[in-house]
Parts: C-alpha cells; sequence; structure tokens
C-alpha cells in the first residue's frame, strides 16, 4: 500500500471526496493526462479520522486486494464466456447456426459477472481509498 496524500472538498457521512496531490514522479509519467489527479477528479474515499472539509489528508489504497478482486471477476468472465460459447455451439437449443448460438450464450453466460460483483466481496469497504491522518487542518 503506497501512502498518497489529497485535499478533501467534500464530505458525506463517513465518506469523504478527496482531489488527489501530485508528486514530484508524476511529472514524467507517459500517463499524466489519464490520472485522476491530473483531471481535478475526485476520489470516494472512507474517512476514518473525522477529517473535514479542506484539510490536507494522507489516505492509502489497498491495491492487493482491488487487483486480487479484479482479477477474478475477468478470470470468471472469461471462464463463463468460454463456457456459454461452448454450450451454444455444441447444444445448438435454438436449431440456429452453432456459431451464432455459441456467441449468443458465451455473451449472455459472461453478462453474469455484473451480477457477482454486486455480491459483498466485491463491494466491500476494503476496497476503497482509506483516509489513515490529517496533516493540515483548514483554518
Amino acid at each position: 500500500m503506497k501512502i498518497e496524500q489529497g485535499v478533501v472538498v467534500k464530505k458525506e457521512g463517513e465518506f469523504a471526496y478527496i482531489v488527489p496531490s501530485l508528486e514530484a514522479g508524476c511529472e514524467h509519467c507517459a500517463l499524466k493526462d489519464l490520472c485522476i489527479g491530473n483531471t481535478s477528479g475526485k476520489l470516494r474515499a472512507l474517512d476514518e479520522v473525522g477529517a473535514r472539509e479542506g484539510d490536507l489528508v494522507e489516505y492509502t489504497i489497498n491495491l492487493g486486494r482491488l487487483n486480487v478482486n479484479l482479477m477474478l471477476l475477468s478470470g470468471l468472465g472469461l471462464i463463463l464466456l468460454l463456457v456459454g460459447a461452448i454450450f451454444g455451439y455444441y447444444v445448438n437449443p435454438f436449431g440456429i447456426d452453432p456459431a451464432l448460438s455459441g456467441g449468443i450464450f458465451g455473451i449472455g453466460l459472461s453478462a453474469l459477472v455484473f451480477g457477482l460483483s454486486k455480491l459483498k466481496r466485491f463491494s466491500s469497504k476494503e476496497l476503497y481509498p482509506q483516509i489513515k491522518r490529517v496533516i493540515r487542518r483548514s483554518a
């Protein structure tokens, strides 16, 4: 987990919206134009320390957990796509062109991943950035 900094711009219950600060290493990054910190984007972070609007805060993102969840969802989507394509091609319940039937079932089954992404494992508070401490309070 890398510790980042940002300014709280809005509070909403137990969450705070943060505008991330650009770091020195960002100047030479090829993707800096796409970065959320460079486009005045906001991160929704879990506020564990009671930050207020205008505060400079440190926050962390659990990239390990986030990456594992993304790999699980992607892998599951590919497996469902393959199973659906094989089922549609060989079973062909509609009696149409087997390739078309395989495509329909493949896309249909892989769409189930969207429903699975709503499960608690993939939408828990642990995946949000978390504010760890307030560096400077606003006046």
